[in-house]
Order: structure tokens, then C-alpha cells, then sequence
């Protein structure tokens, strides 16, 4: 549990700036929303909590270049309690196989997290976020192949806008 909701939480992590992502048109852009809440501890073990992102994927259709960013919050209330801040930059993102089936995404990414005070950063390459990079809307049941139990949710909002 607490790997998908670290993979979601990557994923989360991607989206271009803020000048980036208005462009002129030029790009490919990708957005996604996402809400993820785990509070029933026979189910998430002592990863209680949740985590809500904000993400943006762009694409230069011409060269090829990907580049994303996203801002993000969890909080818990198990074993670890506190709230924390997650930013990405997305340096390179791509579509392939992976835990989330044909067109998982994958990111190379920098993620900044603050918590209490702290700034951690991490380097991820090659990661495996556990999205299905698909337009549309995405729950629980679809990212877990069944019916999770009350007090667990997942909503995943995908947007796709081609460059025109």
C-alpha cells in the first residue's frame, strides 16, 4: 500500500512550470488530478492518510522532449503523523509497460519534500508511477482491479490537450 501511494505520489510529481505549461499551443500537454485516502488500517496496515497532486506533462511534438511537474500534499495519521509538501520536476517522462499495464508512465524526476522543517530531496530515475497515462477518470477499483473496502479512495482525473 504504501508503495502505490509513494508511486502515485511521483506521478503526481510531474508537471512543467508554470510558463511552460501556458506555451503558445506549441506542446502536447497532460493534466492530472489526483486524490488518494487510506483509512482503514486492516487494509493500509499504518499508512493512514492521503496524498492530493497536481500534475502537468508536456510533450514537444517536434523534438520529442518531455518535461512535467507537479505540486502535492499527504498527511498521515498512523504510525507517522504530520503533514508534508511534494514538489517534482519532471525531467523526462514516457509511456510503456509497467505495474499500471500498456501505457504506464514512467518518469525521470527531482522530488522536494518538507516535513517538520526538513528538505528532503530525491533523484528517481526510470520510475514506474503507477498511472495509466489515459484520458479520462480512474477510481480505486479500477487501480486495484476490485472493490477496495469504505474509507479507501482513489480518483485520478486525466486531461489531454494535442498541440495545435
Amino acid at each position: 500500500m504504501a508503495a502505490l501511494a509513494l508511486g502515485v505520489a511521483s506521478v503526481l510529481l510531474l508537471a512543467p512550470s508554470g510558463a511552460q505549461a501556458t506555451g503558445n499551443g506549441s506542446l502536447d500537454v497532460y493534466q492530472l488530478e489526483m486524490s488518494y485516502n487510506c483509512n482503514t488500517k486492516a487494509f493500509c496496515g499504518s499508512d493512514l492518510g492521503g496524498f492530493w497532486a497536481w500534475a502537468e506533462l508536456d510533450r514537444n511534438p517536434v523534438t520529442g522532449a518531455t518535461s512535467g511537474e507537479l505540486d502535492g500534499a499527504g498527511c498521515a495519521h498512523g504510525e507517522f503523523s504530520g503533514a508534508v509538501s511534494v514538489k517534482a520536476e519532471i525531467t523526462r517522462w514516457w509511456v510503456a509497460p509497467g505495474s499500471a499495464g500498456p501505457t504506464t508512465l514512467f518518469t525521470d524526476e527531482v522530488d522536494t519534500s518538507r516535513f517538520r522543517g526538513q528538505v528532503d530531496v530525491e533523484t528517481l530515475t526510470a520510475n514506474d508511477t503507477g498511472v495509466n497515462l489515459v484520458p479520462g477518470h480512474q477510481t480505486a477499483t479500477s487501480v486495484f482491479g476490485f472493490r477496495p473496502p469504505p474509507g479507501v479512495a482513489i480518483q485520478i482525473q486525466i486531461a489531454y490537450k494535442p498541440a495545435h
